[in-house]
């Protein structure tokens, strides 16, 4: 499952990352899981629904690639896999570098303050078989931001969930695994209106 880690940190190593030569103005899936993959799944699940929350949510697209992304990672989670995957056609998707940059420097004494708030709590939440609940939290949250995709903003309601569930698991901290029920119910209550 990797070492805890802080969300400051993550935003920091996919800023300073080296772009490849013939992709140096876009950060592509592909390189955010090979930075952040190998700390493990908590982080990586964290840095997509971070993406999706955020102003790069508004780009279309956005929202279901990353729910996509969620999913398919969580869903190895559950099944014990040591390292996340994802198919070639997701890992070549990106965003601008730049707006990810703009975006994570905006953000940083934001994280800075949340980092103060994370640490090892409730470790009953976030080890052995509770992360595979977790995951499987994550695989129908993460399909939820597909449709809600067509509503602007609703895919954040799930996205943030994820958030603060995947900050859990990066900081092996329980008690925002916790706190991720209160907008997991509110994407359910989203998803539940546009169905019927």
């Amino acid at each position: 499952m990797g070492e805890a880690t802080t969300l400051t940190a993550l935003l920091e190593s996919l800023d300073s990352t080296p772009s490849d030569a013939g992709a140096s103005d876009r950060l592509s899936i592909g390189e955010i899981l090979t930075v952040i993959g190998e700390r493990g799944y908590g982080p990586l699940v964290l840095m997509f629904a971070l993406i999706a929350a955020l102003p790069t949510g508004a780009v279309p697209g956005i929202p279901s690639v990353c729910g996509i992304s969620i999913a398919l990672v969580s869903t190895q989670l559950v099944f014990g896999k040591d390292y996340p995957w994802l198919p070639a056609k997701l890992r070549e998707l990106s965003i601008e570098r730049q707006r990810y940059k703009q975006v994570s420097r905006r953000l940083t004494p934001w994280t800075r303050r949340i980092d103060r708030l994370v640490r090892p709590r409730l470790h009953v939440l976030v080890e052995g078989a509770s992360t595979r609940l977790i995951g499987v939290a994550c695989v129908v949250l993460g399909a939820c931001m597909i449709p809600l995709e067509i509503i602007p903003f609703a895919a954040a309601a799930p996205a943030f969930a994820i958030a603060l569930m995947g900050l859990g698991l990066t900081g092996r901290d329980g008690f925002w695994v916790l706190a991720g029920i209160v907008p997991a119910g509110l994407a359910g209550y989203f998803v539940f209106t546009l169905i019927n």
